[in-house]
């Protein structure tokens, strides 16, 4: 049976164990189970960490991010990004269009995203 950590969905703290946080896939949130969420939910654990060390509250929140590249057409696709509350949150304003198929997002996932993928299931990223 595969099942998720428990975690607090804006620290990404464990609900019973709080010297315990939770970083990419394993977390037991609604969304923000991919490679491209980590990148946000690391300076939400950060914060909170080095915060519980000096014994200070920490103030990050981790607002759900994630992204979808999604292949439409060879040559064609669309990168929608989004929270938890599924508002639109491009990284690229006025150059990457979430709802435009494009050619730019395509390549990012076949050139930039396939390669980084392919050699972190090999142990190399």
């Amino acid at each position: 049976m595969r099942r998720w950590i428990e975690v607090d969905q804006g620290t990404l703290r464990h609900l019973r164990y709080p010297n315990v946080f939770g970083v990419g896939d394993i977390n037991g949130v609604p969304k923000g189970k991919t490679a491209a969420s980590v990148k946000w939910q690391v300076a939400v654990v950060e914060d909170h960490l080095v915060s519980e060390i000096a014994g200070r509250q920490g103030t990050e929140v981790y607002n759900g991010y994630t992204s979808c590249p999604m292949i439409t057409k060879i040559g064609r696709a669309m990168l929608i990004e989004f929270d938890y509350k599924n508002n639109l949150t491009p990284s690229f304003p006025g150059v990457i269009a979430p709802l435009e198929e494009l050619w730019i997002s395509w390549l990012m996932k076949e050139i930039a995203l396939k390669p980084t993928y392919n050699a972190m299931l090999r142990g190399k990223a």
